[in-house]
């Protein structure tokens, strides 16, 4: 099983903690508040500082907002040299015109675009718990990464959730699904209530394989 380290505390860090320690993997939290109270939904092996929770962890999952990914990156950097980073951060109204992802920025700060991978970004934290909110069928993670390393790393943990990967090509078309998440906020609560319970699907898959 794998060591994740999760940096942010917020309601995908208790999705995806919850659900992948679950599975059996070890969860390493990162926080700019080690003495907090976080109200965690699973057992962290370790809550505290962003450079002590990056030690020994072979993945990173970046739940920060966007505007503090660069930043993180440039202080932590020699911290996450080998290690999957998973980066879940949107842009919303950070990059106008959506002209570049938000995981191309954090590229740049990484200096590589080796062993990174954009992922959960138009996944509601409410589903990722529940795979089969989104009618009846495991919701689907759209990936997108240069590496394909990064991808072989990041499928069985999606599998582990009980979801289900949809390769979306280069880590630069992520810039499409980071502008799809303002449409789907906009859906979820025009149609449903704001109950963060529905998503975006690719559907017909099953029938044209």
């Amino acid at each position: 099983m794998s060591t994740i380290t999760i940096i942010g505390t917020g309601l995908m860090c208790n999705a995806l903690g919850y659900g992948w320690t679950e599975a059996g993997h070890s969860i390493r939290v990162g926080t700019r508040t080690p003495d907090g109270d976080h109200a965690l939904r699973f057992t962290a092996s370790f809550v505290g500082g962003y450079a002590e929770a990056l030690d020994g962890s072979d993945a990173v999952v970046l739940a920060i907002p966007f505007p503090a990914v660069k930043g993180f990156i440039e202080a932590h950097r020699q911290h996450l040299d080998g290690k999957l980073i998973i980066d879940i951060s949107n842009p919303f109204d950070h990059l106008a015109g959506n002209e570049r992802a938000a995981a191309e920025f954090t590229a740049e700060a990484l200096g590589t675009t080796d062993m990174l991978v954009a992922a959960f970004k138009d996944n509601f934290a409410a589903t990722i718990n529940d795979p089969t909110a989104a009618d009846g069928k495991p919701a689907q993670v759209k990936v997108a990464a240069d590496d394909p390393a990064a991808k072989a790393a990041l499928e069985p943990l999606i599998r582990d959730l009980g979801l289900r990967a949809l390769d979306c090509g280069p880590l630069g078309n992520a810039r499409y699904i980071d502008a799809m998440v303002s449409l789907m906020l906009i859906l979820d609560r025009s149609h449903a209530g704001f109950t963060m319970h529905t998503g975006w699907a690719f559907t017909g898959l099953e029938t044209t394989r």
